[in-house]
């Protein structure tokens, strides 16, 4: 299996089963996650991370991905998500009201594994236009 391959595998995974246990088979037990804020450690972070999108939208899906660019031990590529607004206590975003936001990554390998990888997004951005 290649790169892309396994991208796109793990993507179909988390978002048609978010209690997947294929997490292992594509990332690295020692996986680094770097986001604007924080720096994450170790796999786990991969299902709180769709468990947390689970619990704040419905119909999650993924509308666009991209590959930009690829050499034998990285990828930079870009993932377009929707969903909808679940019910929430603080009543401030209207409940089914669709949000779409993008993503983009460069993920390392080592071996046929996600090592380590640097993310953007554009999700609070997206939020905070629901609220007005």
């Amino acid at each position: 299996m290649n790169h892309r391959d396994s991208i796109e595998l793990i993507l179909k995974e988390l978002f048609t089963n978010p209690k997947t246990t294929a997490i292992p088979d594509v990332f690295a037990s020692d996986y680094i996650a770097h986001t604007s804020k924080k720096t994450y450690t170790g796999i786990k972070i991969v299902s709180k991370w769709i468990k947390n999108l689970n619990q704040f939208l419905s119909d999650l899906k993924i509308t666009k991905l991209e590959f930009i660019y690829e050499d034998p031990q990285m990828i930079v590529w870009k993932r377009t998500i929707k969903g909808k607004i679940k019910p929430n206590k603080s009543n401030k975003l209207n409940k089914g009201k669709s949000i779409k936001w993008e993503e983009m990554i460069v993920s390392k390998f080592q071996g046929n594994k996600i090592q380590e990888e640097w993310i953007t997004s554009e999700f609070l951005g997206a939020l905070l236009l629901l609220g007005k």
